[in-house]
């Protein structure tokens, strides 16, 4: 019997083990995929001239990079003073009253809001908020390739389990980058900034959609080409395309949240992310682990009186 038991809890120590997470997957160097949906949007208000920013902006990028997928960090440039900031921080800044008031500010899906000199323990509080305020998390893919003799990317995005009767929501798609800036512009010192939005749409999800019907109707869109949305029988599947040619950074990531807005009040039904750089970094783990620990298992069982 003490055999059994230890064998048992050997077994449930190996399940254990597998992390709840999204699943990434990465076939070549030249397509990614990943499903989730359950992390914390964090907008950041920040700006190149922002003394404060300069002490906060390295170590905001590893807090989030920590927190695996429970948090997408997208940083938004001034878009006055600033030469990274640009019409996309313009558009998600405009929903939040006096939004340029203070560098930086900080938004957790759209919510809990902070302004000012924050630390770890701040940022924490709300992320730990944003997570207890959130419903039933949407699911989201990503797929990602580079188009075959071209310097473009292809995109696919699907919306799974929406509920019919949920009306006023958007999906948005943002493109990140690391941006180096010459040191005459970094006027607070700092010269690589990461996370920055170069590219971003936002268009509705109509849930009276017919299916295999196809909309191309943006409310917003900078940079991204080719849109169209679908209705397919259990989900809304959206394409579009980026071009490369401009983009020096290899450090690219691409941002999607399912968002409802009910009188001008924007939240976040459901997040995820995908890093084209490292993909096995951003929030999921790789496929060949579940494959790895199932192996390991069926060795176990195979040998299993070896362990009683």
């Amino acid at each position: 019997m003490g055999g059994n038991a230890g064998f048992c809890g050997f077994i449930v120590l190996l399940l254990l083990a597998l992390p709840s997470s999204n699943i990434v997957a990465e076939e070549d160097s030249n397509n990614w995929y990943v499903e989730g949906g359950n992390s914390v949007l964090m907008e950041q208000y920040t700006a190149t001239w922002c003394d404060v920013c300069a002490q906060i902006d390295p170590w905001v990028s590893e807090f989030a990079d920590d927190r695996g997928s429970r948090l997408v960090r997208v940083a938004l440039h001034d878009p006055v003073n600033d030469p990274l900031g640009n019409s996309i921080s313009s558009e998600r800044l405009s929903i939040h009253p006096n939004s340029l008031e203070l560098a930086p500010s900080f938004w957790f899906d759209s919510n809990n809001e902070i302004k000012g000199r924050v630390d770890p323990v701040d940022l924490d509080r709300a992320l730990l908020n944003s997570e207890g305020n959130r419903g039933s998390d949407t699911l989201i893919s990503i797929s990602a390739a580079k188009i075959f003799d071209s310097s473009s990317l292809s995109l696919r995005v699907n919306l799974f389990n929406v509920d019919n009767s949920s009306n006023n929501t958007q999906i948005s798609i943002f493109l990140l980058a690391e941006i180096n800036i010459d040191k005459s512009q970094a006027t607070n010192g700092i010269t690589t900034h990461e996370d920055v939005a170069i590219a971003y749409m936002n268009m509705d999800i109509d849930t009276n959609f017919i299916k295999d019907n196809t909309s191309s109707e943006t409310n917003f869109n900078s940079q991204f080409t080719n849109i169209s949305m679908t209705r397919n029988i259990d989900s809304f599947e959206i394409n579009l395309d980026f071009s490369l040619e401009n983009v020096i950074s290899e450090d690219i990531s691409i941002v999607v949240a399912h968002e409802k807005t009910v009188e001008d009040q924007r939240s976040t039904l459901g997040a995820i992310f995908l890093n084209l750089d490292n993909s096995q970094n951003s929030n999921g783990i790789n496929v060949i682990f579940p494959l790895i620990l199932i192996c390991l298992i069926s060795t176990v069982i195979l040998f299993k009186d070896r362990f009683l």
